[in-house]
């Protein structure tokens, strides 16, 4: 959204605020409007619980909808509001910003404004685990003696820490809602990274991965039997790691090398980071309890997913027994991941990250 669109007047005859009711909200009364009246605002401010720190710099961008605050201004006076400013600032981490200019506010109508931070990257890099920060609101307008501050105290997530959605429970009522903040899993798929281009490079080595389709699907394959070769065995989220939240400890990718160990979202990721190091378009496909690594060949547009979980064979062996050969081939598991996903479509329970296009709307890497 342009500045010169967020500061056109929403004229709003009656509108309920939406979202959580712990929001700050001030009645501000101080002043004289237009015409000399005393003005009466209702200020309702709804930030962000959390900040994903690993996409930090989304919260930044105003033309994505990944605001850390918003803001309702209603005038509830008989008398205009004239030059209202509204800005932001996160103690220690930004400075004053989303500064807006609102020429009238008429009664009875309503301004909607939003805070898009601009935080400061080697702050944000430092934050390793949840930590309270306080959000600061700042107004003024004509005729009031000085600018009203007040604060709240949101948290910034650790570089790990991702959570699923924003939205209140009552509010969740698709697979969807339950996942909406799943764009910003791409910010965990780190292709430049120095382990995961040197396992990467092994893997592509004499393939044409950027044109032949044939070669992309041997890569996407040799992934699977490298990451199995590395000793990488699959672990399960305990359920107690966020107990009220849909959350989860999520490992970059030369992490889960590192460790040769991970969730099937961290061996999602894994892998997607691997083939984006060597050129082929990737994609997680969420589905209900797991995640899914896909590739798109370059040619045909033809998809195919793998169950990277079994990745580990003894694990796959010990609780799937008859699923597979007792080889657990990557063959086998490209077919048991088609499978998984045709049932998820088939009950609307199925989402399909695009990577290289959450990059693009900026969600970017950024250890």
């Amino acid at each position: 959204m342009s500045k010169p669109a967020r500061a056109i007047l929403s004229l709003i005859a009656s509108l309920v605020f939406l979202g959580s009711t712990a929001g700050l909200v001030l009645a501000l009364t101080a002043g004289a409007g237009e015409g000399g009246g005393e003005v009466k605002l209702e200020v309702k401010m709804h930030p962000r619980e959390e900040v994903l720190t690993a996409a930090y710099k989304i919260y930044g961008d105003d033309n994505q909808s990944f605001w850390a605050a918003k803001t309702l201004i209603k005038n509830v006076g008989e008398v205009p509001v004239k030059d209202f400013r509204i800005s932001y600032k996160i103690d220690g981490y930004c400075d004053w910003t989303s500064t807006e200019t609102y020429p009238f506010i008429l009664p009875g109508q309503t301004v909607r404004d939003y805070c898009w931070p601009n935080l400061n990257d080697e702050k944000m890099k430092s934050v390793t685990s949840k930590t309270p920060v306080e959000l600061t609101v700042r107004y003024e307008y004509q005729g009031l003696e000085k600018p009203v501050e007040d604060t709240e105290k949101i948290y910034l997530l650790g570089r790990n820490d991702f959570v699923f959605t924003d939205l209140a429970e009552d509010d969740i009522l698709t697979f969807t809602d339950a996942f909406d903040n799943y764009p910003m899993i791409a910010a965990f798929v780190t292709p430049n990274q120095e382990t995961v281009k040197a396992v990467a490079n092994a893997i592509g080595s004499g393939l044409e991965t950027n044109m032949n389709d044939n070669d992309v699907y041997a890569a996407f394959l040799r992934c699977f039997y490298v990451m199995r070769e590395l000793g990488v065995r699959y672990i399960q989220e305990p359920l107690s790691y966020w107990s009220e939240r849909t959350a989860q400890y999520v490992q970059y990718p030369h992490e889960t090398l590192e460790r040769a160990s991970g969730t099937c979202l961290d061996l999602a990721i894994c892998m997607a980071a691997l083939m984006e190091a060597i050129g082929i378009r990737s994609y997680v496909a969420l589905i209900p309890g797991h995640a899914i690594p896909v590739i798109e060949l370059p040619g045909s547009g033809e998809m195919f997913g793998i169950e990277s979980t079994f990745v580990d064979q003894d694990y796959t062996l010990s609780h799937f027994p008859g699923e597979t050969s007792p080889e657990v081939t990557a063959e086998e598991c490209v077919t048991i991941a088609a499978n998984e996903i045709q049932g998820a479509i088939e009950d609307g329970s199925y989402i399909l990250i695009d990577i290289e296009d959450a990059w693009k709307r900026g969600v970017m890497p950024i250890w």
